[in-house]
């Protein structure tokens, strides 16, 4: 009996350690087995890192394009900001040389005038009395010239003293340089000395245009005296009208004389042209930049002085590494191209087509995309398709024209890998949703 009951105690402990050992394994087992599904779906949900995925669905939505990197003549531009000009030689503030009361305006500010135009009417008593003095001193002068041949003769003849002879020969060289100075005074009033001599009195002065142009100021009017010298007539030639840019000293070692210049203005439309005619060997300080000439082709078009432009100058032209703009994107400073997978070339077997527009090897997703089959059966969604991927990967952009944007790759490129067009900013977008998902 007893050894029965110590067999009965051998068996359950035999039977416990059994149990016990089962208990452990499984434990361990299911524990094992966690970890492995969470490092399975760990290595599911991160995927390769700066990469996105579309659906041919998505990719038929946003009329995705692909091209391709290409070599581009460029032309190296300088942009460049200033105003229109008019040379002081061609730039007159018209006042009068004597003061006078004016008595009439003859145009008005924006009128066109030829050179010797009266502008204005000036009246006074002073223009008469230094025409009555300039009268009375050639009629002098005529006396004053028979008495000093007298004199002279006389004197010659040791008649008279020389004191006499020089004191008439004074008076008389006197007279001649008063007369000289009223001439020239009468003359540039415009009152003709000749007439004067002869007899005639003006009565009004005219202030006339120095050369053709436009009055771009008045600032008088009919009834007011005017100074001598007062500014009454601003008179430009437009028609000698330059382009005066600014060009920064990082750029002066890229301009010369004679290069093109391409400019607008903000209230115009149409695209001016001119060529480079001074480069300025001074700086201006504040900023620090050059002065830079510009002489305008087309001198008639409705361009007016003290407009500001802002212009390019064709520097240089240079064959580089180009993309359409719009496959280029910039994203918190820093700019970006996407590149397909080459993996999807390979599973899907594309065929490339170029558009006709001379913007690279523009490939449109959806037209290599996998067919959608229908079964006649309506399944509440539509077919997705394939999924294409592609990688985000970092340029540096250079200068941008027609349509193009020069790239330097910091990663080389094969020759016939894809770059997203059109829909490069939506995948921008879908990679910055999908990184703000996984940060949750």
């Amino acid at each position: 009996m007893r050894n029965i009951r110590i067999m009965k105690t051998k068996y359950i402990k035999s039977t416990l350690s059994i149990l016990l050992m089962g208990l452990i394994m499984v434990a361990c087992g299911g524990e094992s087995a966690t970890e492995e599904g969470e490092h399975g779906e760990e290595e599911h949900g991160h995927g390769e890192e700066n990469t996105v995925s579309l659906t041919q669905q998505q990719m038929k939505a946003i009329d995705l394009n692909l091209t391709t990197v290409q070599e581009k003549n460029m032309t190296v531009d300088v942009q460049v900001n200033g105003t229109l000009e008019i040379p002081p030689q061609f730039k007159a503030d018209i006042s009068p040389v004597m003061g006078g009361i004016v008595k009439s305006i003859k145009v008005i500010e924006g009128d066109r005038v030829k050179k010797g135009q009266t502008l204005a009417v000036l009246q006074h008593p002073d223009f008469i009395d230094l025409q009555s003095d300039y009268r009375s001193n050639i009629v002098q002068l005529e006396f004053l010239e028979k008495e000093y041949a007298r004199q002279q003769k006389l004197n010659e003849e040791k008649v008279t003293s020389d004191k006499s002879f020089q004191k008439i020969e004074t008076e008389y060289k006197n007279l001649k340089s008063l007369i000289s100075a009223q001439k020239v005074k009468l003359q540039m009033l415009g009152i003709s000395a000749q007439g004067v001599a002869e007899g005639k009195i003006y009565p009004t002065v005219s202030i006339n245009s120095p050369f053709n142009g436009f009055v771009s100021v008045i600032e008088t009017n009919v009834g007011a005296y005017v100074q001598p010298m007062s500014r009454l007539f601003e008179v430009v030639n437009s028609d000698e009208m330059h382009a005066d840019f600014m060009v920064y000293e990082k750029d002066i070692s890229k301009i010369s004389v004679g290069q093109t210049v391409y400019f607008t203005t903000s209230s115009l439309s149409s695209e001016f042209s001119g060529k480079i005619h001074n480069i300025s060997p001074v700086f201006e300080q504040n900023p620090k930049a050059l002065h830079i000439h510009v002489d305008i082709d087309d001198t008639e078009a409705n361009l007016i002085p003290g407009m500001y432009i802002s212009g390019r100058i064709v520097a240089d032209n240079i064959m580089t590494t180009v993309l359409p703009d719009h496959a280029v994107v910039e994203d918190q400073g820093k700019a970006y191209i996407f590149v397909k997978s080459e993996e999807d070339d390979h599973n899907h077997g594309e065929a490339e087509k170029t558009d006709d527009h001379g913007h690279g090897d523009e490939t449109k997703a959806h037209e290599h995309g996998a067919e959608e089959k229908t079964d006649g059966h309506d399944h509440g969604e539509e077919d997705t398709g394939d999924k294409w991927t592609f990688k985000k990967v970092e340029v540096i952009v250079g200068m941008s024209a027609s349509g193009f944007t020069e790239v330097k790759l910091l990663t080389p490129l094969g020759h016939h890998d894809k770059v997203a067009g059109n829909g490069a900013y939506f995948l921008l977008s879908e990679m910055s949703k999908e990184e703000n998902e996984h940060s949750h």
